[in-house]
């Protein structure tokens, strides 16, 4: 006899990133992070529908391949401040569980933000309600709920990335990474002292206007000695 085929799986919520670690994200940005790594980054097809967002938080996933919302609904029963839903929909890009209501009840519940491989709605809603959105893109077709099924809190693929539940996240306008808890803080220490390298540098090139911007950061050298190097082979 085939085992009973579970339609929805609920896991626990994971544990969060601390205040510390989320503050210290926010004074970030990815494309600083992007100095530092190289993988983690969501497709950029991703993006931002409130101009000028940045959230920080902790990953609470969800899957859902069918045009069934309610796993995404139901997973707002467990959401604390400072989580970001990641909502996998697998290859649909057609259909949304994510308008008006649901944006409002979200909100309500303190999250970070929603972050949707896949569409949403309702878009102006998401700006009175100060809920961050990031999409592939907006639909106006909306899910139903039909009992289809649903995951919660397991690995999913969001952007073409792995997202683990409690993950640390940081979305921007320049995009969207994904952290393992282990690596943060490396990462945000790497992310800092690059941000203190560059604010210093930025600071230089302001009072030094005529400087040559090439010349000071080594690019005209190596540009240059490889000229030379191809002279002297001719």
């Amino acid at each position: 006899m085939l085992p009973e085929r579970k339609i929805y799986v609920v896991n626990d919520m994971p544990p969060q990133i601390t205040e510390a670690q989320r503050q210290a994200l926010l004074a970030l940005d990815t494309g600083t992070i992007g100095h530092h790594l190289e993988s983690g980054f969501m497709d950029p097809g991703i993006l931002p529908r409130s101009p000028g967002a940045k959230i920080a938080g902790t990953a609470v996933t969800v899957r859902i391949t069918v045009p069934d919302s309610i796993m995404a609904h139901y997973a707002l029963k467990f959401t604390r401040p400072g989580d970001i839903l990641i909502i996998d929909r697998g290859q649909d890009q057609r259909v949304t569980g994510w308008g008006a209501a649901t944006i409002y009840a979200a909100a309500a519940t303190g999250i970070a933000g929603v972050i949707i491989d896949g569409s949403a709605n309702d878009i102006s809603d998401a700006h009175k309600a100060g809920l961050p959105i990031w999409s592939r893109n907006i639909s106006p077709v909306t899910t139903k709920y039909r009992g289809l099924g649903g995951e919660m809190n397991i690995p999913v693929s969001c952007g073409g990335v792995a997202v683990n539940p409690g993950d640390a996240i940081l979305a921007d306008e320049n995009g969207i990474v994904i952290i393992s808890p282990s690596e943060l803080d490396e990462v945000i220490k790497a992310g800092q002292d690059w941000l203190d390298a560059e604010n210093a540098f930025l600071e230089t090139l302001r009072q030094n206007p005529g400087l040559c911007y090439p010349d000071v950061t080594g690019a005209s050298k190596i540009v240059e000695d490889s000229l030379r190097a191809q002279a002297l082979k001719s």
